[in-house]
Parts: structure tokens; C-alpha cells; sequence
């Protein structure tokens, strides 16, 4: 009769013989392999994808940066007050005589855009009409509105102010505004901060649950969880094994996309504890997956709930100010205490550590 140990005996050299096995044969995983390249994508090229997706849902956000080579066909007089202030931009404005020469040259595309200059002047009684020819390209056209927008601004307000005072019974108001120190964040701060470097950071601990799921899933599925336990291996050394590997590589992977995003000339602090936090998040993570596993021993029916509680856990994850997710948004930019957060690493630790225990309570009723 064979002699193995009891369930809940625990060999650590036995589980680093599993990790290491289930660790060749996760290298030679494709899909796993796969979600690695794209996350490595997303690392290297964090900056133009930020531009670019913030560009989408806040066109605005461009405004800030530097696009000076813009090309403007002005059409008009070079003495006019509207060229005068295209010229004091960002814009490079080209000055033409004839309309057709302008569209000549937008159209072989020398030029981004055309603008009309009005012959009348600022503080004659004729509607001034401005007539702006963008590209059919819907970024394109935006960039080069939120270009435009300020010496037109400009150009329209020094219109009013000469015009304004002909109208009968003119008197200026006498406003005193009082300018904040204060300002808002910047979409491209809050999308870098807020979306992209949480998500980056976290996706591996999503992956590894799922890792664990197939990991474990197999094992029952195929029938070879009964040949390790006529051996002398426990069933929590092969369940831990499994755990131990999908909780380590979430924070390698992250430490990478973390160094990819700096070297992008993206500022992140604490990069310390935001890897200890994830360590923690995957654990939590992968033990909860564990126990799933476990209780199903059936992989559909094991991924299935795992991704309906890990959909629950990032829909609400934004909704306290110290979820995960938020914490590594405050760590990276310095605005948390080092006491608190002490405090809540300490509390998803205990969190880990209760969710030990219930995996344990879960392979002993097993």
C-alpha cells in the first residue's frame, strides 16, 4: 500500500518542484505568451497610444502640445490684424493673393488648411465673414481648429471691444475676478494615471487567476490529480505549487511594464510599494481563482465565475478612494501618507491571509 502524507501536510521543496514544472509548461503557453507581447506593446508605446486615445473621447486635450509646424494658407492682406495674429501663434501662416493658388496648394496638400481673411475692417459696420477650409480627416481638421481657436479668439474679441463701444448707452462693467492657484489635471494626466498605469500593473494579476483556474482545472480534468496523490505529494502541495507560480510572475511582469513606461518619460514613484501591492492584489486574486477551482474542478464553470467576480471587483474597484486600482494612481503621483498606506497594504494582506485559510478549509473538505 502506498504511504503518502496527509492532505494538508505542506513540503516547500515539493511546491517549488511544481512551480517549476508548471512554470516550463506556462512558457509554451501560446495565449499566455500572447497577452504577454500585447501587454509588452502597450508598455513600449504608452505614450502615442495615450495621445491617441485620449485625442478620441477629448479632442481638447491636444491643445497642449507642441504642433507648430502647421501649415495655414492665409488669403487677404498682410497687414490685416488677423495675420498679424496667426503670425504671433503656433501656426506657420503662408500669405496668398488669389483663392485658387491657396486651394492649389491645400489640395497637393503643402498646406493643412485655408482661411479667408475679411476685407472689411475691425471698426467698419459690415459683418465680418471668415471662411476656414479644413482637411477631410477628422483628427487632422481637429488639430487644426484647436490651432486656430486662439487667434481667432483674439481677433474677436478686439472686433467687439472697437465695436462695441457704438452701441447707445455703453457702459463697461467692472468685473473683478479672482484667479485660482488651484487647477484641474489634464486629460492626458488623468488618462495616464488614472487608466492606463493601473490597468498595466494589474492585468497580470488578472491573467494569473485565470492561470490558476487551468492550472488546477486540468489536473481534474484529465485524471492526473490521482496519479500525484498515490505519490508522496499532498494535495495542497500541488494546489500551492500552482499558486506560488501565478502569484510571482504578476509582479516580474509589472516591474517590466513599470520600467517600459519610464523609459517612455513617464514620472512613477513609490514603484516599490506599487510592486508589493500587486504581489498582494495577485494573491488575493489567484487564491480566490484557487478556491473556485477547487470547488468546480470543471474549467468552463471555473473561468465563468471567476471573470463574473473579477468584473464585479473592477467595476466597483473605482468607486472607493483606496481600491487598488486608486492606490497605485496615488502612489505613482505622491499624494498618499506613508501610514496610510501602510494601513491598507496591511489590510489586503489580511485579506490574502484570510483567503489562505479558506483554500486551506476547501482542499481539506476535498
Amino acid at each position: 500500500m502506498a504511504d503518502h502524507r496527509s492532505n494538508m501536510t505542506l513540503s516547500p521543496r515539493i511546491v517549488a518542484l511544481i512551480a517549476k514544472k508548471e512554470y516550463r509548461e506556462v512558457m509554451h503557453e501560446k495565449t499566455f505568451i500572447l497577452s504577454v507581447l500585447i501587454q509588452l506593446f502597450i508598455a513600449s508605446f504608452s505614450t502615442f497610444l495615450v495621445i491617441g486615445l485620449t485625442s478620441f473621447y477629448d479632442p481638447t486635450a491636444l491643445g497642449e502640445l507642441d504642433m507648430g509646424s502647421t501649415k495655414i494658407a492665409v488669403v487677404g492682406n498682410n497687414e490685416s490684424e488677423l495675420y498679424l495674429l496667426l503670425q504671433n501663434s503656433d501656426l506657420s501662416p503662408i500669405l496668398y493673393s488669389e483663392f485658387s493658388d491657396a486651394y492649389t496648394a491645400f489640395y497637393d496638400r503643402k498646406v493643412d488648411a485655408i482661411l479667408i481673411i475679411p476685407e472689411g475692417p475691425p471698426d467698419g459696420y459690415e459683418i465680418l465673414d471668415i471662411d476656414i477650409y479644413l482637411p477631410r480627416s477628422d483628427l487632422k481638421a481637429t488639430l487644426v481648429s484647436l490651432q486656430l481657436k486662439e487667434p481667432l479668439e483674439k481677433f474677436e474679441q478686439s472686433v467687439r471691444d472697437i465695436r462695441t463701444k457704438r452701441v447707445s448707452g455703453y457702459t463697461p462693467l467692472d468685473l473683478n475676478i479672482v484667479e485660482r492657484k488651484t487647477k484641474t489635471s489634464s486629460t492626458y494626466f488623468e488618462f495616464l494615471y488614472v487608466a492606463l498605469l493601473p490597468l498595466l500593473v494589474f492585468t497580470p494579476a488578472f491573467i494569473s487567476g485565470g492561470l490558476v483556474v487551468d492550472f488546477i482545472t486540468e489536473e481534474f480534468e484529465r485524471k492526473t490529480i490521482d496519479l500525484l496523490l498515490v505519490s508522496p505529494i499532498s494535495l495542497f502541495d500541488v494546489i500551492s505549487g500552482k499558486v506560488l507560480l501565478a502569484t510571482i510572475i504578476a509582479p516580474v511582469q509589472a516591474f517590466a511594464w513599470v520600467i517600459l513606461l519610464m523609459m517612455n518619460g513617464i514620472v512613477i514613484h513609490n514603484v516599490v510599494t506599487i510592486l508589493l501591492l500587486v504581489l498582494v492584489v495577485a494573491m488575493i486574486l489567484v487564491l480566490v481563482s484557487g478556491i473556485i477551482s477547487v470547488m468546480f474542478k470543471e474549467r468552463g464553470m471555473a473561468q465563468l465565475f471567476y471573470s463574473l467576480i473579477l468584473i464585479f471587483l473592477f467595476m466597483i474597484s473605482y468607486l472607493f478612494t483606496n481600491s487598488p486600482m486608486n492606490l497605485v494612481t496615488r502612489l505613482s503621483i505622491q499624494s498618499i501618507g506613508g501610514l496610510e498606506t501602510i494601513v491598507w497594504l496591511g489590510g489586503y494582506s489580511l485579506l490574502a491571509v484570510v483567503l489562505y485559510g479558506g483554500l486551506l478549509k476547501v482542499v481539506e473538505r476535498e
